[in-house]
């Protein structure tokens, strides 16, 4: 059985006065019964990233593809986090990669933003795993898109939970 606890902080949504563009940062996290590397393998892999989207494309070096493919047999540049990179990692405790915004958001989706995955241990059989999203633009598209991740982060660090508690059972 998975303990999972979701923590998040979203910048700009715990105070009153509006987020700096610079300051916009999301952070989720979730704490799972696994090992790092049983996390490493799921954000790292082509077959781990199913829980997450029915396709990718992953080239684990820096400056390898991390495409992740919401709409796999949709028209090129529409199947969803194309053009995405590794910007670098440590094996079983960090990711950084580039993310693409929604193919629906025109003004903002040529625009890359760095997505960090963090895995630390929390004892022998817990693992927090942290996602932070920055790079985050003011105004128009860019308000739509950050609150979107906003909601989605979390949303996918649950998927993560529920696939990691469906290969124990």
């Amino acid at each position: 059985m998975f303990r999972v606890l979701v923590f998040i902080i979203l910048s700009g949504a715990l105070f009153s006065a509006p987020a700096l563009a610079t300051n916009r940062i999301i952070v989720a996290s979730v704490e799972v019964e696994a090992t790092p590397g049983e996390i490493w393998e799921m954000w790292t892999t082509e077959e781990g990233l199913a829980f997450f989207a029915p396709a990718s494309r992953i080239d684990l070096r820096p400056g390898g593809d991390y495409e992740v493919y919401f709409l796999p047999d949709a028209p090129e540049g529409q199947r969803g986090s194309e053009g995405t990179t590794v910007l670098g990692f440590q094996e079983n405790r960090m990711l950084t990669v580039t993310w693409a915004m929604p193919p629906y958001m025109p003004e903002v989706r040529p625009h890359l933003t760095p997505l960090t995955i963090e895995i630390m241990p929390v004892s022998d059989t817990l693992t927090s795993v942290t996602l932070t999203h920055t790079g985050w633009g003011e105004g128009g598209e860019w308000d739509e898109a950050y609150a979107y991740f906003q909601q989605n982060w979390p949303l996918v660090l649950t998927a993560m939970s529920e696939a990691l508690t469906d290969a124990a059972e």
